[in-house]
Parts: structure tokens; sequence; C-alpha cells
């Protein structure tokens, strides 16, 4: 049986909801991802919502960018003729 991960946004246990209280820990804590990592929806394999992904990716989007780790589509500017 596969696992899901938890969710990678450093900022989810942050959220003070019911769903994420621990009660052995008596703390907050990250959810589990959304899908399993075989889903076809790979980005929520890492993040338990849209949310917490774009939260994440508004981040670390400049590192990305800047580490060249993105397609050149992104990086380069493209003109259709």
């Amino acid at each position: 049986m596969v696992e899901k991960n938890i969710c990678q946004n450093p900022k989810c246990c942050n959220n003070t909801t019911k769903d994420r209280w621990n009660k052995k820990l008596e703390a907050y804590e990250s959810r589990k991802a959304y899908f399993k990592p075989a889903h076809a929806y790979r980005i929520l394999s890492y993040f338990c919502t849209t949310r917490c992904a774009n939260e994440w990716l508004e981040t670390n989007l400049d590192n990305i960018v800047e580490r060249q780790h993105a397609p050149k589509k992104i990086t380069e500017k493209i003109i259709r003729q």
C-alpha cells in the first residue's frame, strides 16, 4: 500500500483548523497530500490543497527560475510569427 506524502508547504501547519490538530502531540501539524504519489495530478501528490501548492510556488518561483529548474518556455520570451 502506497502512503500519501506530507504537505510540503512549511506554512501548512500554521493554519489552525480542527483537522490539523494532533491529540498525541498536542500541536498543529501539516496535512497529508491530496493524492497518492502515482496520481496524474503530480503537484497535488505533494500538497494538501491547491492553495498550499500556489502559496509555496509564489514563495519559491524566483529560486526555481534563477536556478534553471524551469523549462526555457518560462525563462525566454516567446514570439509567435
